[in-house]
């Protein structure tokens, strides 16, 4: 698909299109003579997708974040297909009130990338970063070929999904192999791993009491229940489990056709279970636990859904640790 197919009403909201060599000037004309907003930049954002279709999401999706995080944000779409090769560009300013009269806003820079090479994609992002802050990329979908060392030895922090993956287990070996590069040094936050933040937190609730935690060493099997294109997700609680305890359980995933990407969580032994639940359209998780005669009940809430909530949470955490990484071995053998 080349650009002169997208919707036009979508390329509008992406700003005022300007050419690629007068950005920075465009950019310091765009604050000049407008004491009401001031231009704030944390870290550098930028947003990597090859699907047109999700270029209005996109542009919702980094107002949204730019509203929690001051950054430099980067909307970039690449069409490798298309023919001949072009390069468009738009800037806009994404402002957010503060103590009811001035503006803090941070700036977009969007660009649509037609029939470009890596090397290209790897001009655009660098020549366009905000001095020497973190650069946190979101890479939408597959990595693909434009994927590759010179563009990931310069990330710092690099968010994917897994779940949208089409093939799992080369997408795994790909990120695997970029991870081990020499010249690598990106830590990893998948938005599927993510997802199952609540089930976590709410598991540690079903197994507080000393009760449970004596029976911990009963448990057999491990029973998740998930939207049928969250399996990932899945896969990745049920490598954390086992990790936390040490063991390996017996695993039965549950595929749904609809509700949320994880519906319920079930531990089970001889004279134990625990369960977590998230009811379809609910905000929140019931916990059940039992042991013998003794049961422990709680309801807690649930966690974000929507792309735009995981994606600040994940930069709100950004220099947190993450077991992902010790993770993906064992992910990866389990997928075909």
């Amino acid at each position: 698909m080349s650009a002169s197919t997208l919707n036009d009403s979508d390329l509008g909201r992406l700003g005022l299109e300007t050419p690629i060599s007068r950005i920075d000037r465009a950019l310091k004309q765009l604050w000049e003579g407008d004491e009401a907003k001031t231009r704030a930049s944390l870290i550098n954002l930028a947003i990597y997708t090859e699907d047109s279709s999700l270029l209005a999401s996109d542009n919702d999706l980094l107002d949204h974040v730019a509203a929690e995080h001051a950054c430099r944000a980067l909307l970039i779409l690449a069409l490798p297909e298309a023919q001949p090769p072009r390069a468009r560009a738009w800037i806009q300013a994404l402002c957010r009130p503060y103590q009811g009269k001035q503006a803090v806003c941070s700036e977009q820079i969007s660009f649509v990338l037609e029939g470009g090479d890596a090397a290209q994609v790897q001009n655009i992002v660098f020549a366009h970063l905000d001095s020497d802050l973190p650069l946190v990329v979101w890479w939408q979908s597959d990595l693909t070929q434009h994927f590759e060392e010179r563009f990931y030895s310069r990330i710092d922090t690099l968010i994917i999904d897994s779940s949208r993956w089409s093939d799992p287990a080369k997408q795994f070996d790909a990120l695997r192999a970029a991870m081990s590069a020499e010249t690598a040094d990106f830590d990893v936050r998948d938005l599927a791993w993510t997802r199952s933040h609540f089930m976590r937190t709410a598991l540690a609730s079903c197994f507080q009491d000393a009760a449970a935690l004596q029976n911990l060493a009963k448990l057999q099997i491990i029973r998740i229940t998930h939207l049928k294109s969250q399996r990932t997700a899945a896969l990745l609680l049920a490598v954390w489990i086992n990790q936390r305890l040490g063991v390996t359980l017996k695993l039965e995933l549950i595929e749904k056709d609809s509700g949320p990407a994880l519906q319920s969580l079930v531990l089970e032994g001889e004279g134990v279970r625990g369960e977590v639940r998230r009811d379809c359209d609910s905000s929140f998780i019931n916990v059940c636990a039992s042991c013998g005669q003794h049961e422990h009940k709680d309801l807690l809430p649930a966690d974000v859904d929507s792309d735009a909530e995981l994606v600040s949470e994940q930069l709100s955490r950004f220099h947190g640790s993450t077991l992902y990484s010790s993770m993906l071995p064992f992910v990866r053998s389990m997928l075909k």
